[in-house]
């Protein structure tokens, strides 16, 4: 999918990589808890709704599904549907084939790793954990607490803040458009990955490739 000569890696000092979709396949249980919940509360969520919700935080699609009275209110909700997740997680998360042999050829090429994700940093955690990176990722940074969530800029923007770096030295790993579009408002040179960068919408990266062995043609690895 990458047009023109290999990308120079020596450019960078940094790689951020969000997770859900990029290094982990958690979807089928962000899903079944999304459900799950609504159904507690007497609701039900689109196909549509549930695929605009992939790769964005919590608050939009419960501000959509369940309308609650107040932010208090919208908070409990998400609280429900992490710890749904909780329970769907370990069954149904799967690494991406290839991702974490990625990350860890790029920390061992010098690039500082950093983790940039709209889960909950438990979570977040305990994915890195599994695929067995945690101990090769200097930060994470949770867009769950922050007043704005992807697809704003903020989530990028505080862990490059994190990183003590120029947004020109890193390097953004996202499959989701919010994400992209995230990273991209915050500066940073993006590469898609996966099967669905293929879409026009994903235009805007600076790379794409559909799956790892493609991104390491793509980055001359």
């Amino acid at each position: 999918m990458h047009e023109g000569s290999p990308i120079n890696l020596t450019r960078f000092r940094a790689a951020i990589f969000d997770l859900d979709g990029t290094l982990v396949d958690s979807e089928p249980a962000w899903e079944a808890a999304k459900h799950a919940v609504a159904a507690r509360h007497g609701c039900r969520i689109s196909e549509a709704q549930i695929l605009a919700s992939v790769g964005r935080s919590m608050d939009e699609l419960v501000a959509q599904v369940f309308e609650p009275a107040t932010p208090e209110a919208a908070r409990a909700i998400e609280e429900e549907v992490f710890a749904a997740v909780d329970a769907w997680m370990p069954s149904l998360r799967r690494p991406i084939p290839g991702a974490a042999d990625f990350l860890r050829e790029l920390h061992g090429r010098g690039l500082r790793i950093a983790l940039c994700s709209s889960s909950p940093e438990r979570l977040i955690r305990d994915a890195l954990e599994q695929i067995g990176v945690l101990d090769v990722v200097e930060v994470i940074v949770s867009a769950d607490p922050l007043p704005r969530r992807k697809p704003d800029p903020m989530p990028y923007e505080v862990t490059v803040k994190t990183l003590g770096l120029p947004p020109e030295a890193v390097i953004v790993f996202e499959d989701a458009i919010a994400g992209v579009r995230s990273a991209r408002g915050a500066g940073l040179f993006t590469a898609g990955i996966g099967p669905e960068v293929a879409a026009p919408e994903f235009d805007i990266c600076d790379l794409r490739a559909p799956d790892y062995p493609a991104m390491r043609a793509a980055l001359n690895m």
